[in-house]
C-alpha cells in the first residue's frame, strides 16, 4: 500500500487530507489501521497486532483490515486506483 504522506491524523480521529481538502472521521481501529499502513506494516502484521490488542479472531481482524483498506482505495488515498 502506498504511503501517505498528504494525510494527517488527530488524536480525536479527524482526518484531513492535505492533497484534497477532504476530512474524515476515523474510529479508533481505523486510527491504529491507518497508522500502522503509514508506517509501512503489512495488512497481516496488521491483522497479528489487532488480533492481540482487542483480543479477536485472525478472521475478523482480516476482515476489518481489508474493509478498512478498500475504503481508503475508494476515497482515493493509497495511490493504487
Amino acid at each position: 500500500m502506498s504511503a501517505f504522506q498528504s494525510l494527517t491524523v488527530t488524536k480525536d480521529g479527524f482526518a484531513f487530507d492535505f492533497a484534497t481538502g477532504e476530512n474524515f472521521m476515523l474510529n479508533r481501529c481505523g486510527q491504529l489501521i491507518l497508522q500502522r499502513l503509514q508506517h509501512g506494516e503489512t495488512q497481516q502484521q496488521i491483522v497479528q497486532f489487532l488480533c492481540h490488542r482487542f483480543d479477536i479472531t485472525p478472521g475478523m481482524a482480516e476482515r476489518d483490515v481489508a474493509d478498512f483498506c478498500q475504503q481508503l482505495k475508494t476515497l482515493g488515498l493509497t495511490g493504487d486506483n
